[in-house]
């Protein structure tokens, strides 16, 4: 097989409070082997929301070339 490389850059994703609409979310307990959910709570209003195989904030990389 063939490498190919490109430049890529970094973005933050971030995930907003379906409630208040304005405050992001954070993880606050590990993921369940089991399931996949993690569990998030929101920075302003502290409500609760559950994630499966996904974890907010974090990192992902688009190419150059990508717009956001």
């Amino acid at each position: 097989m063939t490498e190919l490389k490109r430049k890529v850059q970094a973005v933050e994703v971030n995930y907003v409070c379906d409630k208040c609409e304005h405050g992001m979310v954070e993880r606050c307990g590990e993921m369940d082997a089991k399931t996949g959910v993690t569990p998030h709570k929101c920075m302003i209003c502290g409500h609760e929301h559950s994630f499966k195989w996904v974890s907010y904030p974090r990192i992902d990389y688009i190419g150059m070339d990508e717009s956001l």
